[in-house]
């Protein structure tokens, strides 16, 4: 159209036009990552690129023709991934948790193999096809080469301890006020270096300055905040996290520390939960380690999800009952432990009672089980092998009795443990054989919070289970219904929020 109108052209406004064309005829694309890193990456390019694509002939004139159009090429492709790499930072952050560090190198590697050989190779293999079909065969092999060249550097690169970290997730105002950073930022060093147009008076400058402070403070102000927010919570937070058929419930204490009980898991499933759900959760609660991790008992849908948050957190240290992890079926689970080093505390219900900045946690459950192995226990007996935990606040206790059947029940309220609770995680995802109608008057909760995946095999929860706890006047939450479900209090006062809210 600027071609045709005779005007100059716009790049943003061509940018523009391109994103309303694709919106037009696709208006999801705007929520697509793939439109949205492309089309920032470009703006950014556009952006950065020509106000400092240029080097100075000064520095460079001496040296050989060649030499200097080699150190053109490398700087001008330095600003390109660099600029592409700040226009795409933030929403990397925000999707995927996790920045590189490699991204320059791999790029300046990449480009010209994948870019310039491959493609160039590419388009003589079009063109050969036409005529010979042998030539064509070559020519294809040969940009197979460079692909698989490229492919296996950017994997040496990226196998490095430092090629990446883990990230908090920003919110939008902090994605917002990065972009407003880096363009106060460019502009103020334009003006410094006066190729800004005649026009910019003092006071536009004086106005950058002003501003780039405030954005500056504002980022410094939202970094403290979230350093030292949990440091001065008062109140104990409890989120049963929504990961399908299994268990996974973070605890964050008055003071900071936390803890993550049980992280999900699906059996025979490539899909691992830890990476797709819990560590994104963490992350969205600005969560960079876990000072404790515990297995209430080694079954896939409590333990997988543990194994990814052992390698991209800091796991501090480990409970866990005396019953051993199977190697043959967790063979991950060794090495992971092995590799990381956390300190691994083995429970059972002689353990002392802890006491966290004023919240305490009894271990209720299980005996000792340093003598048995899992492989001499039935499916059922490892689920009575759970760690069930009381977690009490003030005058606010909650119970998480991980999978425990009737029989384990029965065994508790005989042995006359203090059972009683606000909030009760109901045992075992609902199952028919727990939540016994004499557990259920023990415990007196005000509410169950069942952990059971949308439309699952096992049919949890099961319908007589829900009526038993309907029976007693307790409120029901389920994950598969309400989503996440946070409960939070400063020991009297009982708030519960769920992720889905009520329609």
């Amino acid at each position: 159209i600027a071609l045709i109108s005779g005007k100059q052209k716009d790049l943003y406004s061509t940018l523009a036009l391109a994103g309303l064309i694709i919106l037009a005829i696709s208006p999801q694309a705007l929520f697509d990552i793939s439109f949205q890193l492309s089309f920032m990456a470009v703006l950014a390019l556009i952006y950065i690129v020509p106000r400092f694509s240029g080097i100075s002939s000064g520095n460079i004139s001496t040296l050989p023709l060649w030499t200097q159009g080699i150190i053109r090429y490398v700087y001008l492709s330095v600003i390109v991934c660099i600029a592409a790499t700040i226009g795409t930072l933030p929403l990397i952050m925000y999707y995927f948790n996790r920045v590189s560090c490699v991204t320059i190198i791999a790029n300046l590697i990449a480009v010209p193999l994948l870019g310039t050989l491959t493609l160039a190779i590419s388009m003589l293999f079009i063109l050969s096809a036409f005529f010979s079909s042998t030539i064509a065969g070559y020519f294809i092999k040969l940009a197979s080469i460079f692909v698989q060249i490229s492919v296996d550097i950017i994997n040496k690169l990226a196998a490095f301890p430092w090629s990446s970290f883990n990230t908090t997730r920003p919110n939008l105002i902090e994605i917002s006020v990065f972009y407003l950073l880096i363009f106060l930022l460019i502009q103020y060093i334009e003006a410094k270096r006066r190729i800004l147009p005649k026009e910019f008076s003092s006071k536009h400058f004086r106005i950058i300055k002003y501003l780039l402070v405030v954005t500056v403070l504002f980022f410094a102000a939202d970094i403290t905040y979230f350093t030292v927010r949990d440091k001065l919570s008062s109140d104990l937070k409890i989120t049963v996290i929504d990961v399908g058929q299994g268990n996974s419930t973070l605890v964050q204490f008055p003071g900071g520390d936390n803890m993550l009980i049980d992280g999900g898991g699906f059996p025979e499933s490539s899909f691992d939960i830890g990476k797709a759900v819990v560590a994104p959760f963490l992350y969205y609660e600005r969560i960079s380690h876990i000072d404790t991790a515990v297995l209430s008992h080694p079954h896939p849908d409590h333990l997988l999800g543990l194994i990814y948050i052992m390698n991209n957190f800091d796991v501090r240290q480990i409970w866990k009952s005396n019953l051993p992890v199977d190697p043959e079926d967790f063979p991950e689970w060794g090495k992971t432990i092995k590799f990381n080093s956390p300190r691994v505390f083995m429970l059972s219900n002689k353990s002392p009672e802890i006491i966290l900045n004023g919240v305490h946690v009894q271990v209720l459950w299980p005996p000792d089980y340093s003598d048995k192995n899992a492989n001499d226990l039935s499916y059922d007996d490892v689920n009575d092998s759970s760690l069930v935990l009381k977690i009490t606040f003030g005058k606010v206790s909650f119970l998480i009795p991980g999978d425990i059947s009737g029989d384990v029940e029965k065994q508790l309220v005989e042995a006359k443990k203090d059972l009683r609770s606000d909030v009760l995680v109901v045992p075992h995802h609902g199952s028919s054989h727990s939540s016994s109608t004499e557990f259920i008057k023990a415990a007196a909760c005000r509410y169950a919070i069942v952990s059971a995946g949308k439309a699952n095999v096992f049919h949890h929860p099961h319908p007589s289970t829900l009526q038993r706890y309907k029976s007693a006047g307790v409120n029901i939450l389920r994950t598969d219904r309400d989503g996440a479900i946070t409960l939070t209090t400063n020991g009297n006062n009982l708030r519960i929020d769920t992720f889905i809210k009520n329609k």
